[in-house]
């Protein structure tokens, strides 16, 4: 029977995470932590698995976050964040070097192997798919700092329902409070059609995927918030029109970057 070999550089992104997170057998991380010490390149990878866990940890700890969010909330924002891992996923290839996981390919260095996938490329498809993860997390703190906020003040009910932003005259939207029609859809009008939001949302100028909209008071008017995917991982765009916003003719009110 032929024996498993140690495997060898360049390491995979998916093996590199298992050592990393103690997933893998004793024995197999025994022989595979003096070869990757040496190995500058898997040494960077690794460092950047410690920042992540680092700031989630950091998050985990933060005092000022001291209230459960609402289940609601919460469900929206793990969907969220599977949509974002499914979407990565659908643009990687399948194929893996087959040397790199004898333990749950049960393969050996002889097995013929599909095309290689430098790691360089699979670093940066898992580290984008991490920068996800995390900006859930601080959207996640985020959001639980505003709901503890509106409990004080007694103006918002953290139970489902309708999503209600009050904007005041003079004042700015309020990043934290908007980050909560985030996987809502709570608009009534011509623009509760998936279609026309969509036009609107092109006419104001913007390219992207809509993470929620809901109706809103805002500086005393009737007005729609939609949070639009931002221009980078973490960030999110709340854009507010006039209820009447069509593909030709956006009504923008205001634009805020959050994150």
């Amino acid at each position: 029977m032929a024996t498993r070999s140690v495997p060898q550089p360049p390491y995979s992104a998916e093996l590199l995470a298992d050592l990393h997170a103690d997933n893998l057998s004793r024995e197999l991380s025994e022989q595979l932590w003096p070869a990757v010490h040496g190995d500058p390149e898997a040494q960077r990878y690794l460092r950047s698995l410690d920042e992540v866990s680092a700031q989630l940890r950091d998050l985990g700890r933060d005092d000022r976050i001291i209230h459960p969010m609402p289940d609601d909330v919460a469900m929206r924002l793990r969907q969220w964040a599977e949509e974002l891992g499914h979407a990565e996923s659908d643009q990687e290839p399948t194929a893996r070097i087959s040397e790199q996981l004898p333990v749950r390919r049960h393969e050996t260095r002889d097995t013929p192997t599909t095309s290689v996938v430098s790691l360089d490329e699979r670093r940066r498809r898992r580290m984008r798919v991490l920068t996800a993860a995390a900006a859930v997390v601080a959207v996640i703190a985020c959001a639980a700092i505003a709901i503890t906020t509106v409990r004080q003040d007694n103006t918002v009910s953290p139970t489902a329902g309708p999503t209600t932003v009050d904007v005041a005259p003079g004042e700015d939207l309020d990043s934290t409070v908007a980050l909560g029609v985030l996987g809502r859809h709570d608009v009534r009008g011509p623009l509760a059609d998936s279609t026309e939001l969509a036009g609107c949302v092109a006419a104001a100028g913007y390219d992207r995927k809509v993470l929620g909209s809901s109706d809103i008071t805002f500086r005393g008017q009737d007005a729609v918030l939609i949070l639009l995917a931002g221009t980078a991982p973490g960030k999110i765009t709340a854009l507010v029109v006039e209820p009447g916003c069509t593909a030709g003719e956006p009504r923008v009110l205001t634009v805020t970057d959050i994150g």
